[in-house]
């Protein structure tokens, strides 16, 4: 019999022997692609001579930055100036295009249109326009004549198309900044080339000394092409095709690498305040190797010349990862990941975001409080991951439907609830704090107040909401300004030291020394002072009271105030400096009244 097998069957045998080398060779072809090639690293090495880190590479974490060291909050560990930036349109006109300073004005007075961008015969009509600009496109301002000759070559490239930018936007529905970010990149790219200029970045720690980072590392960055959505891209890509006919041929870069280089800069762009106007830029460097954490031990900031450096927030161990974060950390978790998958095109993985809910702080941001022990938060461990945008514009509930039929159980007690309940209960509470913010917006501070106020008697003095939830903080910073605006000077002290008990009241909400904290400080320190000041001359005993207690507080905020600010900026910057005079000032005033 076994012959006849040998002898009857060879073409199955054939057949099978085929397919199982096919079968082998198609996964090992699906091994070698899900295995991620190793990053060279080699050029950008020149910062661990500079900085007290070093890059790194691994198969999970991809591109990473480490602490070489030990090292103590306040250490700088980057500095970059930008490939490429834009001013943003709200500040079009009012900061330098090349260097970021403040435009000086001039009147002019030119022929007035109507609506329609039609003269009107015989009318004439002023206008405030930068004193140094581009004549031809009329799309760049200048604070002087040098910065406008340093940014001519890179402003060459992009001057005809910038002059069509907002007509071809407006055709297409895509934003101008998202057009004049890839003439930006375009821009760097050819002067690069026509100076021949090395791949490899020069680092620095002098923020002065900063040169842009070559282009050739923004195409290191990823794109997350496949996260943004389809709709959206269609139209930047017949925008993008607009745009680029417009550039000179030596300059000039196919429809895909404009489209690509689109992605680049929506996904990896930095939004930064400088000289208090926001600029957009790409920062390379910092973008490969600085992951986004929502619990970030390191914190970003913009100089006025739009160079970005990088501090540590709190102490680093040697070899410990050094992060930032691009969103603002104090929300609920799935809004920092639905913002992150909106903005910068990936699902938030890091270590907080992947912790359950029942052992996170953010069971507390969430929080909504038991009906039945009025003491534990119910917990509802969220599953749906979005590995597509596409999925989630298309079919904007997809999150929602996860919790269909499912309950939320009290982590101190028995007591469940369906989600869908609790949902209902902070849809609600969503809704009386959007029609807050409304009325506020509409400049109405009184009633604005009184619905802020009352928001809080509803949702916290009824035991609704856990006092740390994000719309509960949110509601006492907003009427901390509120109160300061209208001279309740006392009040917005309550509520400014209530913001700061809620951020510090749980270990991890937010690391020490976080920007918004320090200024949280800062500003109660500030209206303590001043009212320590206005009701120095009240003698009586409780006046006396109040007053040292106001003083007390000053001093122990503009502690921490500057503390914070010599981290995150430096402890001979002009803020932490500020920060120091005015915590001199208060010890004295202490002393003396004492």
């Amino acid at each position: 019999f076994g012959s006849m097998a040998a002898t009857t069957e060879p073409a199955v045998d054939a057949q099978n022997a085929a397919a199982a080398a096919a079968a082998a060779a198609n996964d090992a072809n699906k091994k070698k692609k899900s295995k991620k090639a190793v990053a060279d690293n080699t050029k950008y090495t020149g910062i661990e001579s500079v900085l007290p880190v070093k890059v790194k590479w691994s198969n999970a974490k991809g591109r990473h930055i480490v602490a070489a060291k030990d090292i103590p909050a306040g250490t700088l560990v980057a500095v970059e100036k930008a490939t490429a930036s834009i001013v943003r349109n709200q500040s079009f006109v009012s900061i330098c295009h090349h260097c970021f300073k403040p435009v000086t004005i001039k009147t002019q007075t030119r022929p007035k249109v109507d609506a329609q961008g039609n003269q009107v015969a015989g009318q004439v009509e002023k206008v405030n326009v930068p004193t140094h600009s581009c004549t031809t496109c009329k799309m760049a301002a200048y604070c002087s004549e040098a910065c406008q000759q340093n940014h001519a070559a890179e402003h060459q490239v992009q001057c005809a198309a910038l002059a069509e930018i907002n007509s071809i936007s407006s055709a297409h529905r895509v934003s101008p900044e998202s057009l004049r970010a890839v003439l930006a990149l375009i821009g760097r790219r050819a002067v690069d080339k026509a100076s021949n200029r090395s791949d490899t970045p020069e680092f620095t720690e002098n923020v002065s000394a900063a040169k842009p980072t070559p282009f050739a590392c923004v195409l290191d960055l990823n794109p997350n092409r496949h996260y943004i959505e389809r709709e959206a891209l269609k139209e930047v890509q017949a925008a993008l095709k607009e745009v680029i006919a417009l550039v000179p041929d030596s300059a000039k870069v196919s429809l895909s690498e404009a489209v690509e280089l689109h992605c680049i800069f929506s996904t990896n762009q930095h939004q930064l305040v400088v000289n208090n106007h926001q600029i957009l830029a790409v920062y390379p460097t910092t973008a490969l190797f600085f992951h986004h954490s929502c619990s970030p031990n390191c914190v970003y900031i913009g100089e006025t010349n739009g160079v970005m450096y990088v501090r540590t927030m709190v102490d680093v161990p040697a070899d410990g990862d050094l992060t930032i974060s691009y969103v603002e950390i104090c929300q609920p978790r799935e809004q920092r990941r639905r913002d992150l998958l909106l903005t910068r095109h990936f699902w938030c993985k890091c270590r907080r975001c992947s912790t359950l809910l029942s052992k996170s702080v953010d069971r507390f941001m969430d929080g909504i409080q038991c009906t039945s022990c009025k003491n534990g938060v119910m917990i509802f461990e969220e599953t749906k991951e979005v590995q597509d945008i596409n999925e989630l514009m298309t079919d904007i509930s997809a999150l929602d439907k996860e919790i269909q039929g499912k309950y939320a159980e009290c982590e101190s007690c028995p007591a469940k609830i369906e989600v869908t309940k609790l949902v209902d209960v902070l849809k609600a509470a969503i809704t009386d704090y959007g029609i807050a913010h409304q009325t506020l917006q509409k400049g109405d501070l009184d009633q604005g107040r009184y619905q802020l106020e009352k928001f809080i008697k509803d949702y916290e003095d009824k035991h609704i909401l856990s006092p740390y939830n994000a719309y509960l903080v949110n509601t006492y910073i907003t009427l901390m300004r509120v109160c300061t605006q209208m001279g309740s000077v006392d009040r917005a002290i309550r509520y400014n030291g209530v913001v700061i008990q809620r951020l510090e009241g749980i270990e991890g909400a937010v690391p020490s020394n976080y920007p918004r904290l320090v200024e949280y400080h800062m500003s109660l320190a500030d209206m303590c002072l001043k009212q320590a000041k206005k009701k120095a001359s009240n003698r009586t005993p409780l006046g006396r009271s109040t007053t040292r207690k106001y003083l007390s507080e000053a001093k122990s905020s503009f502690e921490a105030a500057y503390k914070g600010r010599s981290a995150i900026y430096g402890e001979n910057s002009p803020r932490a400096l500020e920060a120091k005079r005015l915590l001199e000032e208060a010890k004295r005033e202490y002393n003396a009244y004492a």
